[in-house]
């Protein structure tokens, strides 16, 4: 739309923050995502499926049903959707990614179709554009 190709689109978003790709295959129940994505889970990415019960064991516990259950909707009832989630990143420390996914329709009978999106992590609260640090900032 304003001359901008699809490759330089991700080229752009991947280079201010580490996002990564995924789709589900409803039909064969598996889950795929890219480098990036497996990286924000702290998985080793492989070209086939993802584990999804390694990938569950990653979100918090309080945030993945809700997680599920917004995904369910989303294949039967093809909806765009998008999630606030925790993702572990040691044994007691987690932090804040956003997924957005929506449902795409299978080419003609071609089966139920996907669900396709992007995880990316979020910014800590602290990095605001704008922050002007105080005089006490510039002195040592």
């Amino acid at each position: 739309m304003v001359g901008l190709s699809d490759g330089e689109v991700l080229e752009l978003v991947s280079s201010f923050r580490l996002c990564g790709f995924w789709r589900f295959d409803i039909d064969s129940g598996h889950f795929f995502g890219s480098p990036d994505y497996a990286r924000i889970f702290g998985m080793p990415h492989t070209t086939g499926p993802i584990n999804l019960v390694k990938l569950s064991s990653l979100i918090h516990p309080d945030d993945l049903s809700a997680m599920m259950e917004t995904f369910e909707r989303a294949s039967a009832a093809r909806l765009t959707y998008h999630n606030l989630y925790r993702v572990k990143t040691d044994a007691e420390s987690y932090r804040y990614v956003r997924s957005v996914g929506k449902f795409r329709p299978a080419a003609e009978g071609g089966g139920k179709g996907d669900v396709i999106g992007m995880t990316y992590e979020l910014f800590p609260q602290e990095t605001t554009i704008g922050f002007i640090p105080g005089e006490d900032a510039h002195e040592g």
